[in-house]
């Protein structure tokens, strides 16, 4: 069941973006899918069968799956969970067939060899995963992931929203936060405030339509 939520993105001022992710579907290493073409092409076979926790249904990681599945031309079995960690949790107990994540959620499993990822939903490779296509590089025109920024409520004075982007982008700048970002595979990606305002404007839109499809 999606959330009804009352807000928009004319209620807030956007401040700044700070972190762009590609979404992607953690699979265990033990699974019998060695690469995307073959879990896709047992979903085609089997519809439903394959079960893709969230972190949550109507979350950004749940509508990406969603949005996939119209790309792929597949039909997964979405479980939603209470959070990142417990729908890991869930994959790493083979609760569950797939998980649908942003990172940093389930990379520390990925670098140990436990989990492993099947479908990187992202324009480029990671950096820290060189060796893993994306969907892209794979054969199906896809890639879609979750941004992270800061936000103040509507009506916030200008020189407010000044005092808080400058403040967060020089933090952007620190190098123990641009090195914990990269250890952590998350992809800090700066947008002023009349871009990122666009950005929600746009995102807002486009998963607004994905979910009035969904519910027909």
């Amino acid at each position: 069941m999606m959330p009804h939520l009352l807000n928009d993105t004319k209620d807030f001022e956007p401040v700044l973006n700070v972190v762009s992710d590609p979404s992607m579907f953690l699979i265990r290493s033990d699974m019998p899918w060695k690469n995307l073409r073959e879990f896709v092409d047992f979903a085609k076979k089997n519809p439903d069968m394959i079960t893709v926790g969230n972190s949550g249904a109507g979350g950004g990681v749940h509508l990406v799956a969603l949005a996939f599945e119209k790309a792929a031309g597949v039909k997964f079995n979405h479980i939603p969970f209470s959070g990142g960690g417990p729908s890991v949790t869930a994959i790493l107990g083979a609760h569950i067939n797939a998980v649908s994540v942003s990172p940093p959620e389930g990379i520390e499993h990925v670098k140990a060899g436990k989990l492993k990822i099947i479908a990187l939903f992202a324009e480029k490779r990671l950096e820290m995963f060189p060796d893993v296509l994306t969907v892209k590089e794979q054969g199906i025109d896809f890639a879609m992931g979750m941004w992270r920024g800061l936000i103040a409520p509507k009506g916030t004075p200008a020189d407010a929203i000044k005092k808080l982007h400058d403040a967060f982008k020089l933090g952007m700048g620190d190098p123990a936060f641009q090195k914990t970002a990269k250890d952590m595979a998350v992809n800090l990606s700066y947008l002023g405030p009349e871009a990122f305002g666009k950005l929600m404007a746009n995102d807002h839109e486009f998963f607004g339509k994905l979910v009035k499809e969904i519910k027909k």
